[in-house]
C-alpha cells in the first residue's frame, strides 16, 4: 500500500516538475517577442498617424519597441515582400486591390479595424432633409444647384467618377459642370456652403474631420457610378509574423475603431492644431474600457495582463 502511494506520489511530483517546465517554455516563447523591434508602415495621412500614435502608445506601454516607417501605400506592400514593414493599419480596401496583386505572398490580412469607412458624394444636412437623398435627384433640383457638381483634384478618383458621369449623362448630368480643385478647398468649399445656407454636392469620405464639421449625408448611388462605396480597413501584417509574435497579433485583432473616433482624431490633427502625442493620449486616458476590450487575452512584457500596464501608464 505504501508503496503504491509512493509511486503514485513520485508520478503526480514528475508529472507537475514537467508540466510546470513546459509552461515555462511556453511562457518564455511567447514573451521573446518583446525582444524584437517591429516597424509600422505611415502614410501622411492624418487619420492614419493619429490612430498609429494611439497603437504606438498603447504597445509601448506594455513592452514593446516599435519603429516607423513613413512610405506610400504602393511602397508599402514591397517593404512587406522585402521583410522591411511588420504592419499597416490603413489598408482602405477594396480601394487598395490593385496595388495588392503580386505581393499577395508578402502579408496576411489580421483583422479589420474599420467597417464604417465611406466614400461617395454628399450634401449638406438641410438638402437632404429637402429630399435630396440620391443622385437620382440632382437634376430635377439643377438649378438649385447652380448646374455645378464638385470633384475634387483633375484625375483623383472622385474626379474618376463624376467626370465620366457627367460627360455620358449618367443621372441626367449632363449640363453640368465639374468643379475641380484641390482637397482643401474642394471642402472649404463645401464648408462655406453650408455656413451660407447653399446648395452644393461634393465628394464626401469617413473618417474625416468634415464629419465633426460639418452636418452632411451621403447620397444613394442606384447606378453604381461609384462602384463599393462603402469600405473598410484593415490590418495587415507582414507574412510569418503570426508565428513569431502571436501576443503582438492578438492585440492587432482586438484592435478595431469606429468612424467617429478616427474622424474626431483627424479633426483635432488637421482643424485644432494639437500634436498627435496629445490626442492619442488624451484619448487613451478617457476610453479606458475601449482599450480593455483591445487588450484582453494580451501580455505585458512581464507576463501580466496587458491592461494593468496600460492603466499604470495612463
Amino acid at each position: 500500500m505504501k508503496k503504491s502511494v509512493f509511486i503514485v506520489s513520485l508520478a503526480l511530483f514528475i508529472f507537475v516538475l514537467a508540466f510546470g517546465s513546459l509552461t515555462a517554455e511556453a511562457e518564455e516563447a511567447d514573451l521573446a517577442e518583446f525582444e524584437e523591434s517591429f516597424v509600422i508602415a505611415e502614410e501622411s495621412w492624418p487619420g492614419i498617424a493619429t490612430k498609429n500614435e494611439v497603437v504606438r502608445q498603447l504597445l509601448t506601454a506594455i513592452g514593446y519597441d516599435l519603429e516607423t516607417s513613413f512610405l506610400s501605400n504602393t511602397m508599402i506592400y514591397h517593404g512587406f515582400e522585402d521583410g522591411d514593414i511588420d504592419i499597416w493599419l490603413g489598408s482602405w480596401m477594396p480601394e487598395e486591390t490593385p496595388l495588392r496583386e503580386g505581393h499577395e505572398g508578402g502579408f496576411e490580412v489580421v483583422s479589420t479595424n474599420l467597417e464604417d469607412a465611406y466614400y461617395i458624394s454628399a450634401v449638406p444636412e438641410f438638402v437632404y432633409e429637402e429630399g435630396i437623398r440620391s443622385h437620382s435627384d440632382l437634376a430635377e433640383h439643377a438649378e438649385e444647384f447652380d448646374y455645378k457638381i464638385h470633384a475634387g483634384p483633375p484625375g483623383s478618383g472622385a474626379d474618376e467618377v463624376i467626370s465620366p458621369a457627367v460627360e455620358e449623362d449618367i443621372y441626367d448630368l449632363g449640363d453640368w459642370e465639374v468643379v475641380n480643385a484641390d482637397w482643401p478647398a474642394t471642402v472649404a468649399a463645401a464648408e462655406s456652403a453650408a455656413e451660407d445656407g447653399d446648395w452644393i454636392v461634393f465628394p464626401g469620405w469617413q473618417p474625416h474631420w468634415m464629419n465633426v464639421l460639418l452636418d452632411l449625408k451621403y447620397l444613394e448611388d442606384p447606378e453604381g457610378i461609384w462602384g463599393e462605396a462603402e469600405s473598410e480597413i484593415q490590418s495587415l501584417v507582414r507574412t510569418g509574423l503570426s508565428d513569431e509574435a502571436p501576443n503582438l497579433i492578438k492585440f492587432l485583432q482586438n484592435f478595431s475603431v469606429d468612424s467617429d473616433h478616427q474622424s474626431r482624431w483627424v479633426y483635432e490633427y488637421d482643424r485644432e492644431g494639437r500634436e498627435e502625442a496629445d490626442i492619442a493620449r488624451d484619448w487613451i486616458e478617457d476610453n479606458m474600457d475601449v482599450v480593455e476590450e483591445w487588450l484582453e487575452g494580451v501580455v505585458a512584457e512581464d507576463g501580466s495582463p496587458a491592461i494593468e500596464a496600460v492603466e499604470e501608464e495612463f
